[in-house]
């Protein structure tokens, strides 16, 4: 199984190198495709594309990744529909995007550039998972890449148009009870 990491934190982000590392670990290929800069707020746009300019993208290394990692002129939805079309290999079977640096649990999650990568995907009938990470120092990024690891079989065992949305308490995993499930907030982010 191929897995189509991203986020809209940019491609240096920690928490993306960390969840990468991870689903690899759970047995997927892994290539990691994601914007070259800070994304967040863009929702699943696809930013300007034109016929008489590519789409600029640059090889990147990650550390104890064995697959490819490339930062790509353009937002999130952009990087997971580049990589539907095999601009990056082979198309994936599911696709990651986050950990976001803060929560996506209300009306704003249309505006987020992780929940918009998802989103895009499942457009595309590819199952997908928004990951976001509550504010806090340190971050816990093994927390949400944990749960986003325990997310993957019933994911993949879902329709192919399935796309969750995890968020993820600021905690270390042992001092997060459960995940249950929840509606999208009326209010914030």
């Amino acid at each position: 199984m191929r897995a189509l990491i991203t986020n809209d934190d940019g491609i240096t982000s920690p928490g993306l190198h960390e969840l990468a590392r991870q689903v690899e670990s759970a047995g997927f290929e892994v290539v990691v495709v994601a914007p070259s800069f800070d994304a967040s707020g863009t929702g699943a746009s696809l930013g300007h594309i034109s016929r008489d300019v590519p789409i600029e993208y640059k090889k990147h290394t990650i550390e104890k990744l064995k697959g490819p990692a490339f930062g790509l002129n353009g937002p999130p939805a952009l990087c997971t529909i580049s990589g539907f079309l095999s601009a990056f290999g082979p198309k994936p079977d599911v696709v990651l995007s986050g950990p976001n640096l803060g929560l996506n649990t209300g009306r704003s999650v249309l505006h987020s550039g992780t929940v918009g990568a998802a989103l895009a995907a499942q457009n595309f009938g590819i199952r997908s998972l928004a990951v976001s990470l509550a504010v806090s120092d340190p971050w816990h990024w093994d927390t949400a890449c944990r749960f986003a690891i325990e997310l993957l079989d019933p994911l993949m065992q879902a329709s192919n148009r399935c796309m969750l949305n995890l968020n993820v308490p600021a905690l270390p995993y042992n001092e997060v009870k459960s995940m249950c499930w929840a509606s999208l907030a009326e209010f914030g982010s």
